[in-house]
């Protein structure tokens, strides 16, 4: 007998501190669809009277500024009634990132993703993990191509101190809030809690962080004394991570994430004293790092992104709101670029290939004063950042990356 390739969901609509969808029970239940398959999700449920489900690559649908989605969707009756529905045919071309919402009232719907069309996706989806002043293990997650508030995506097995890196499909961090040797791993295309993916071949934190779809290369940290050691892992194999070679100063608090699919370059950092030098390695090879220029201001605990062409910093210690740029290419000293929102110390950063999004903060090093704030800018210009939007909570010290930066063009 052939497998059914139709499936269907009970939707019924719940008060849960205001009306919600739920989807077989759950509210707002995050819902996962395959390419190849029909989903009918019912809504003959009287609970669902004046209650349309539609869908949107918007959260929240046209009540956020986006449209209503209607490629391969079918819509049968009245909500509340028997044997009404909206269907969706999913196939190879169907977004990774759907929302269903409905279209009279604010707030009722949830997420959908197609996993296995993340790879076509044009967008990218930003991770920012970790952070004090509580240490926390929180991963949000953010759709870079639109702008609104971070999403709650699962928690790591550590906390605050972590870089992060990423390839098309999955990303991995590791520096916890005391040296440690620990690398997690999560998947871009699922929500859920990181698992262990194995071991930085020296306990440190506060390192910096770069990958192209190969490897994810670690650089620098504190260790009880500042470190020039990087070391890489290759995404495809689980394990210890391997002598890359040396930062040509040891230095914690640098940037992560400005990459080309060649090129890796760290920009500022501590030893323990605020510096502006900028490094880079060419990552296919093992080596130390070489000069690259100077950042226009000398400052650690900045946040780094990349197109695969432009490399940007924003903000950093003490309290900067400066963003500047490289050409990746070439070598010489960063360009002034504009200014952020607002000027913060240990925010972190991440992008597509055409906009960047720095995040978290605080107004100084030891400040109680933390922020919770999203900023962005579109890369190939020059221009003070926008804002984005905010996460799910205030912190500093986090980890970002995407699946969609420079370094995978």
């Amino acid at each position: 007998m052939a497998r059914s390739t139709t499936f269907k969901y009970t939707v019924t609509v719940v008060d849960s501190g205001g009306n919600k969808y739920a989807i077989d029970g759950n509210t707002q239940q995050y819902v996962v669809l395959f390419p190849g398959c029909t989903y009918e999700f019912n809504q003959d449920d009287s609970t669902n009277g004046g209650h349309p489900l539609r869908f949107s690559e918007t959260s929240n649908g046209t009540h956020n500024s986006g449209s209503e989605y209607t490629t391969g969707v079918t819509t049968y009756g009245t909500p509340g009634s028997a044997t009404a529905y909206t269907k969706i045919e999913v196939t190879s071309s169907t977004p990774f990132l759907l929302y269903y919402y409905c279209t009279q009232h604010s707030g009722m719907g949830g997420e959908v993703n197609i996993p296995n069309n993340i790879l076509s996706y044009s967008g990218a989806r930003g991770i920012f993990g970790g952070g004090e002043p509580a240490p926390s293990k929180a991963i949000d997650y953010i759709d870079i191509a639109s702008t609104g508030n971070g999403t709650d995506f699962g928690d790591a097995t550590f906390t605050d101190g972590t870089a992060y890196s990423g390839n098309r499909t999955e990303f991995v961090h590791a520096g916890t809030g005391t040296p440690a040797t620990t690398i997690d791993t999560g998947v871009f295309s699922t929500k859920g809690n990181s698992s262990n993916f194995g071991s930085l071949s020296v306990s440190r934190y506060f390192l910096g962080a770069l990958s192209n779809t190969i490897r994810g290369v670690f650089g620098g940290g504190e260790t009880g004394s500042d470190s020039d050691v990087v070391d890489f892992v290759l995404f495809k194999s689980k394990g210890t991570a391997v002598d890359f070679g040396n930062l040509a100063t040891a230095q914690r608090q640098h940037s992560s994430h400005v990459c080309s699919g060649t090129r890796g370059v760290f920009g500022g950092g501590q030893t323990p004293t605020n510096v502006n030098t900028i490094q880079y390695i060419t990552m296919s090879s093992q080596g130390n790092t070489t000069d690259f220029g100077d950042l226009t201001v000398a400052r650690g605990s900045l946040g780094g992104f990349s197109s695969d062409t432009r490399g940007i910093w924003g903000n950093g210690a003490a309290a900067s709101n400066v963003i500047d740029y490289i050409t990746i290419a070439s070598t010489g000293n960063a360009t002034d670029f504009g200014d952020s929102t607002q000027a913060r110390y240990g925010s972190a950063a991440c992008a597509s290939n055409t906009r960047g999004v720095m995040g978290g903060g605080a107004i100084n090093p030891g400040s109680v004063t933390h922020y919770n704030i999203m900023d962005y800018v579109t890369i190939a210009s020059t221009s003070n950042a926008t804002d984005f939007g905010d996460l799910t909570s205030a912190r500093n010290n986090l980890g970002a990356t995407s699946n969609n930066h420079g370094g995978l063009q």
